[in-house]
């Protein structure tokens, strides 16, 4: 049985999407589309599959460098053999789908972290500003008493610095 190929119009229209939105796609993802000799592009089923998949990830809210990550990873397992036999393309949907998860739970905590790192940050700044204000405050009243000491006003400077 012959396989068979859409242009990417059939292919933007199965979808729903633009024509630039599958280059975009297959540039960021780096997807390997088959070309004919005048270089139009030929999507295979397994290549909608994956744009399906793609587009539904998306939708879940996934940037293209999670689900690049996603899709990186599952060509490494099928590359190494890892992939079981039958119906791989479905599981290895699943796969891309639990790994893409996994990537996105992962960056939720770490956008968690840095959130609570820039709050520290934050506290940390405030105190840093607090006793740099408590210092020029210090330094002020340093200088006022000796002014008034060099003006010859009430006891020594050093003596008021003491509280004597």
């Amino acid at each position: 049985m012959q396989e068979r190929y859409y242009k990417i119009g059939e292919v933007a229209e199965l979808l729903g999407v633009e024509q630039y939105t599958l280059r975009y796609l297959e540039n960021t993802l780096n997807l390997k589309i088959k070309r004919n000799e005048r270089s139009d592009r030929l999507y295979t089923e397994s290549d909608l599959e994956t744009l399906k998949l793609v587009l539904q990830l998306k939708e879940r809210g996934l940037n293209t460098t999670a689900i690049k990550l996603a899709l990186e990873n599952a060509e490494e397992k099928e590359e190494t053999g890892i992939a079981t036999a039958g119906n791989s393309t479905s599981l290895d949907l699943l796969e891309v789908v639990s790994i893409t998860k996994n990537i996105y739970e992962q960056n939720s905590q770490l956008l968690e972290q840095n959130r609570k790192l820039e709050k520290r940050m934050e506290r940390l700044e405030e105190k840093i500003e607090k006793r740099n204000l408590e210092r020029e405050r210090k330094i002020d009243d340093f200088l006022n008493l000796w002014k008034a000491e060099q003006e010859g006003k009430g006891k020594s400077w050093l003596s008021k610095l003491w509280g004597k």
